[in-house]
C-alpha cells in the first residue's frame, strides 16, 4: 500500500515528507493524607504531499481525588490543508470534544477557512486563522443547539536557544445566532531539550465557556509537567 501511494505521488507530481509527530505524557500520584492521581496526553502527527497537508491533535486528560473521579475530557481535531502558497493555504477543520464534568454530552464542529503564516524566521513561526463552522452542543441534560460560529486561531513559536523553546496555541469560537455564546482555549508551553528527539515541558492550559451549562464553572485550568517526544 506505501509503495501504491508512493508512486500515485511521483505520477501527481507531489512533494512528500514524512510523519512528523508530538507527544506528551504527564502523570501526577500523590499520597498521603490525600490520594490523588491525574495522567494527561497531548498528541500531534502531521504529513505532507504539497499543496497537500493532513494534520491530527489529540488532547485528553483524567484526575481523580480519594478514588472519585474528577475530570474526564478529551478532544479530538482533524485538520486539512491545501497550499496556495508559502503562506496562505485553505483549511477545513472537524473537531470533536468530550468533558464529562462540564455539562456537555458532546460538542462537534467542522467548516472550512483561510489560514496565515505571517513570521517565518529561523527561530520564530506564527500562523493565525479563520475559519466559518457548523457547531453542536449536545447537553447532558438533553437539550441539543446547532448553530453557526466563527472561529479565529493562532499557533506561536519561538526558538529562545539550542535547547529552549516556547510554544503559544489559542483559539476563540463564537456563536455567531448568540454571540454570548463564546469559547476559549489558551495553551502555553516552555520546552526543554534532554537529549536528542526527548524533551520536558511545561504547559498551563485554559478552558473557558462564556455561557456555561447551569452550576458549571466557566473556566478549567490544566497545569502539566511532561515527557515530549518528537519523531
Amino acid at each position: 500500500m506505501k509503495r501504491v501511494m508512493a508512486i500515485m505521488i511521483l505520477a501527481l507530481g507531489l512533494e512528500a515528507t514524512p510523519w512528523h509527530t508530538h507527544t506528551e505524557l504527564s502523570y501526577i500520584q500523590t499520597s498521603g493524607n490525600t490520594d490523588t492521581s491525574s495522567f494527561g496526553v497531548d498528541f500531534h502527527a502531521q504529513k505532507s504531499w504539497l499543496p497537500h497537508e493532513v494534520a491530527l491533535d489529540f488532547e485528553a486528560n483524567y484526575a481523580e481525588s480519594e478514588g472519585q473521579e474528577t475530570k474526564n475530557v478529551w478532544l479530538l481535531e482533524t485538520h486539512y490543508y491545501y497550499h496556495f502558497s508559502k503562506t496562505l493555504e485553505l483549511e477545513y477543520l472537524v473537531g470533536y470534544k468530550r468533558d464529562r464534568f462540564s455539562g456537555f454530552d458532546y460538542q462537534f464542529y467542522s467548516g472550512p477557512g483561510l489560514g496565515w503564516q505571517a513570521i517565518q524566521t529561523a527561530d520564530q513561526n506564527l500562523s493565525l486563522n479563520l475559519l466559518v463552522l457548523y457547531s453542536v452542543d449536545s447537553y447532558t441534560s438533553g437539550q441539543k443547539e446547532t448553530y453557526p460560529s466563527g472561529r479565529v486561531g493562532l499557533e506561536y513559536a519561538y526558538q529562545i536557544t539550542p535547547t529552549l523553546s516556547f510554544a503559544e496555541e489559542a483559539n476563540w469560537r463564537l456563536d455567531l445566532s448568540h454571540p454570548s455564546n463564546w469559547f476559549l482555549y489558551l495553551k502555553s508551553s516552555f520546552y526543554s531539550t534532554i537529549d536528542g528527539k526527548l524533551k520536558l515541558g511545561v504547559s498551563y492550559k485554559i478552558d473557558y465557556k462564556n455561557r456555561p451549562p447551569e452550576d458549571k464553572e466557566k473556566m478549567d485550568r490544566t497545569f502539566m509537567v511532561s515527557l515530549v517526544v518528537d519523531w
